[in-house]
């Protein structure tokens, strides 16, 4: 099904070029686009993620997905990867497979890597390979807060309450992967690493604590797992919005 896609995709043309994209007159980050892809600034990205070529997702290999620049849209592209250190989504050219233009994370509101096409053998039909990446305010230990791209657990981008991973960069060098929760609409309140315990994560969801956990209980799910745990905040998600 994926090469069948590229081979669509390539054969017409029917993706919006990504250098367009980046000119539109609606995209408020244009003049970001522009000025990471100015020569002397391209040279510049080239050389410095080429030098810690261990610090992108997915190992560095490009992949199919989705662009979402800051004015609403989503761009299928052929190729992407990003790279932690950098704050850099690279992405292939729709016309020139060897070339790639630089996104950098300030004009950007997300990306995803894979397509709704990419559904794992044997899964379900609801099952997708797609992992979202969102653009999101964060903090981490004693540092200042700063906007980094967050891989969504939760169900939706935004909420009451948002899980992800944060990919950061440890010294010396390499990648690693630290849990992060907090407000999931759009807010001045950063995420913040989430300890996974019963006490931490039941503290996330303030007045609807009894709740979440009796929810939790009778479904048998375990504070200690990801994947359990952004169960439990779709739950808080849907009964906050709902009562």
């Amino acid at each position: 099904m994926k090469q069948l896609l590229l081979t669509l995709l390539a054969a017409t043309g029917c993706y919006p070029a990504v250098a367009q994209a980046g000119h539109s007159t609606a995209d408020p980050g244009r003049a970001l686009y522009r000025e990471a892809n100015t020569p002397a600034a391209r040279l510049r990205l080239r050389a410095a993620t080429t030098q810690h070529e261990n610090e992108f997702l997915n190992k560095g290999a490009y992949q199919t997905g989705y662009l979402r620049p800051l004015d609403g849209r989503r761009v299928l592209v052929l190729g992407q990867r990003y790279h932690v250190g950098q704050r850099v989504l690279q992405v292939q050219d729709s016309l020139q497979m060897d070339s790639t233009t630089y996104w950098p994370l300030a004009a950007l509101r997300g990306f995803d890597l894979g397509t709704e096409d990419d559904v794992p053998l044997g899964a379900t039909s609801s099952a997708s390979a797609v992992r979202r990446y969102r653009v999101r305010l964060v903090q981490e230990g004693k540092q200042g807060s700063r906007r980094e791209a967050v891989e969504i657990l939760t169900s939706i981008d935004s909420g009451p309450l948002l899980l992800a991973w944060l990919p950061v960069v440890p010294e010396p060098s390499g990648l690693m992967q630290v849990l992060v929760a907090g407000p999931g609409i759009a807010s001045n309140e950063p995420l913040r690493p989430l300890e996974l315990t019963q006490a931490a994560v039941l503290h996330l969801c303030n007045s609807r604590a009894d709740e979440v956990r009796n929810f939790a209980t009778t479904r048998h799910l375990r504070y200690e797992l990801p994947t359990d745990v952004a169960k439990m905040l779709d739950y808080y998600n849907r009964i906050a919005v709902a009562k």
